[in-house]
């Protein structure tokens, strides 16, 4: 092995990106968790297409902080919603996923 180029190097050189397939796959995935689960079905049709703050949130969808930040936290990374100057809006992926499953 070239000694300027260490393992993790070598590693990262290896990876590629998925196939169109795969990532369509790993879309599908996402879209099932958050469909098989009532919490973030609920979360989204709170936040509607009109958007929510965290305090309305919170009170409107009555879990507790631990799951709030678990479920928001998976709809943020995966890009179901965003926080836009304080206020929860849905994406477009989460447009949809609230047009099909509420």
């Amino acid at each position: 092995m070239n000694e300027n180029i260490d393992e993790l190097d070598d590693y990262l050189c290896k990876q590629i990106e998925p196939t169109e397939g795969e990532s369509v796959k790993n879309e599908h995935v996402m879209r099932e968790k958050v469909t098989i689960n009532p919490e973030r079905r609920k979360l989204l049709r709170i936040v509607g297409i009109f958007g929510k703050d965290e305090k309305q949130l919170k009170e409107e969808s009555g879990l507790n902080e631990f799951f709030f930040k678990f479920h928001m936290d998976f709809l943020l990374k995966e890009e179901f919603m965003k926080l836009e100057d304080g206020i929860y809006r849905l994406k477009d992926t989460g447009i949809a996923m609230h047009d099909s499953v509420c």
